[in-house]
């Protein structure tokens, strides 16, 4: 335990329990308080640690605040691009695009912030002061702008979104530039839907439960014939196993897939090899 709270720390202490205790509903406000009390170390005149702090006071565990705080710090970042989370779980699914925003310049920052603009769904009948906001960009598309506009330093060369001439990016005025940032930023994340379109409609590989496969595969064998895993170490000491369909008169190997460090792999690996 350390001293006592001044009198101005323990006013704030709690000001942000009430906050937590009131906002349990609301990860931004509530991850927000509790990191204020982790990083002033409001908890210490009473708990040895936040962790002792959390579990006590709140019921919470370490994973579970560190979430809410994470979510809060994420929500944080988003805020003046126009975009809010709605639950702890989407904010934190914004957490890569989140911290490459943190990584640009102010002005930078602006730029992504009129690109998510530039992307909302044009709706004439929207009331703007009574209808919920529109959709967020995915994670991954807010990424995507994030990541086109960090890349496009002064001395890159981009094309004249007039001309079509190859150009430095700083002899852009500023609404060229961003036609530039908007351009790009639209054909990478049509690349990207595209590519996620064309892997969900691609065929998925069919999916084999190794065990049930060995005992089904045993049945399709002709008399004599056997299955055997085998496991032994390699040169390196280290153990590998391998499984192989051996014809038990002969000892001939009928078939035999590839060896693996784990069971699982090696059954895997005769399935390619029989099914070719």
């Amino acid at each position: 335990m350390s001293a006592p709270l001044e009198p101005h720390e323990a006013a704030r202490l709690k000001a942000l329990e009430q906050t937590v205790r009131d906002g349990l509903r609301d990860f931004r406000r509530t991850g927000k308080a509790l990191s204020e009390i982790r990083d002033n170390g409001f908890f210490r005149p009473f708990y040895e640690s936040f962790e002792a702090y959390l579990q006590d006071r709140w019921g919470f565990t370490p994973p579970q605040a560190g979430r809410l705080i994470e979510a809060a710090d994420v929500a944080r970042v988003l805020e003046p691009l126009g975009i809010e989370p709605k639950n702890e779980v989407q904010a934190r699914a914004y957490r890569a695009a989140a911290k490459l925003v943190t990584e640009l310049e102010p002005e930078q920052q602006r730029v992504v912030a009129r690109l998510v603009e530039a992307a909302a769904p044009v709706n004439e009948d929207q009331d703007p002061e009574n209808d919920v906001p529109w959709d967020a960009p995915a994670a991954a598309e807010l990424r995507i702008m994030a990541s086109v506009v960090k890349k496009l330093e002064p001395d890159t060369t981009v094309y004249h979104p007039d001309s079509g001439d190859e150009v430095p990016y700083e002899s852009l005025s500023a609404p060229q530039r961003f036609e530039v940032a908007r351009t790009q930023a639209e054909q990478k994340t049509q690349a990207y839907r595209e590519k996620q379109e064309a892997k969900a409609a691609a065929p998925q590989p069919e999916k084999v439960n190794w065990a049930d496969w060995c005992l089904n595969h045993a049945q399709t064998l002709a008399p004599g014939q056997r299955m055997e895993l085998v496991v032994e170490r390699d040169g390196s000491g280290a153990a590998r196993a391998q499984a192989r369909i051996v014809d038990g008169n002969t000892g001939e190997v009928l078939a035999e897939g590839q060896g693996a460090p784990f069971l699982k792999r090696a059954v895997m690996n005769l399935v390619s090899e029989v099914q070719g």
